[in-house]
């Protein structure tokens, strides 16, 4: 699988909850229900709902939940799986000791109704912030979108973001008004962040602009470029949303998590980029109903037709379809997961 896919994939979700896009809110609400009960049905029977990661997947489940206020005694599982998990990971399943890992757990603590400062014995928010080091940045070589994570999940867990920690992410941007994944921009990069050498694989991109700008929400003071203005010449012009970089076709997780950074600024989704979004959703009814699929692929006879059903698409595009940003007050889920109905 493309490295850009994995990362578009198993990098998205999370959610102050922004203003809902109000345009249309029963059929985003409709599918917002369908698509939480396709989540709800990939839970496996430890409480973890695995798509392109165990941790990283349950987590941003949790936040898909929150968002539509559905599904308490699933998310409350997946929480309680991921307590495990921070507690003492079993088998195979992954470790959170990265500063994203426990960004993302923190995120899905908060919204959930848990306390991120006492999750799994450990207190998660007071990891985060020890990582910080002199410049800002928090840990030694951590991913832009990695940095940009923590801000937003100390912010959620109301722990306080450094002027340092807001700083280093404005420095980091591209000259294009968006950010790369890995690195801030460096002096021999071009507009981009590319160097142009074979060694530099990432360029800027639409997720992690996304999640700098809720980040950066109230501190844009030096900030470069208009990162609207990156999204608008990124948009893919024939269908309407997003992929992860701008010559990549619309996918589910990229036009959800653009759409959160818009609801971030208060800002109009632009027009056809909600139903871009629809469109890559399969029938809400039916034991499938309800699943996204990631993207378009090409038919043989010619045009496209969506690629497939996904559960990692599914969990990242609610919070965009109901227009939440980064990060998730917590939520008080008390209705069960919508019933499927037959076709």
């Amino acid at each position: 699988m493309h490295l850009k896919r994995l990362i578009a994939v198993g990098l998205t979700g999370a959610l102050v909850a922004g203003a809902p896009i109000a345009a249309g809110a029963a059929p985003r609400k409709k599918s917002s229900r369908a698509a939480v009960s396709y989540i709800a049905s990939k839970q496996k029977p430890g409480g973890a709902i695995p798509a392109f990661s165990k941790i990283g997947s349950t987590a941003d489940a949790v936040l898909a939940l929150a968002a539509a206020r559905r599904g308490p005694r699933t998310l409350n599982w997946a929480l309680d799986y991921l307590a495990e998990q921070v507690r003492d990971p079993a088998g195979d399943d992954e470790r959170v000791d990265t500063v994203g890992e426990k960004a993302k757990v923190v995120l899905a603590v908060v919204a959930g109704g848990r306390n991120p400062r006492r999750f799994g014995t450990r207190n998660l928010v007071a990891e985060i912030k020890n990582t910080q080091l002199e410049s800002g940045r928090y840990g030694r070589g951590t991913a832009v979108l990695d940095h940009a994570l923590a801000m937003l999940a100390l912010k959620g867990a109301r722990a306080g973001v450094s002027v340092g920690a807001a700083r280093w992410l404005r420095n980091a941007q591209c000259r294009d008004g968006g950010w790369q994944y890995d690195k801030p921009s460096g002096p021999k990069d071009n507009r981009h962040c590319s160097t142009g050498g074979e060694e530099d694989f990432f360029t800027t991109d639409t997720n992690t602009t996304s999640y700098a700008v809720q980040a950066l929400r109230n501190k844009t003071k030096g900030l470069g470029p208009s990162p609207f203005v990156f999204f608008k010449r990124a948009r893919d012009r024939a269908r309407h949303g997003w992929g992860y970089s701008t010559k990549s076709l619309t996918d589910a997780n990229s036009t959800a998590l653009v759409l959160q950074a818009y609801a971030a600024r208060g800002k109009a989704a632009p027009n056809g980029s909600l139903r871009a979004l629809r469109r890559l959703q399969y029938r809400l009814c039916g034991k499938r109903g309800g699943a996204f699929a990631f993207t378009w692929e090409p038919k043989a006879g010619g045009g496209y037709r969506r690629s497939g059903r996904d559960l990692g698409a599914t969990i990242g595009a609610v919070p965009g379809l109901l227009g939440h940003s980064l990060p998730l007050r917590p939520a008080t889920v008390t209705r069960g997961v919508p019933q499927r109905k037959a076709c």
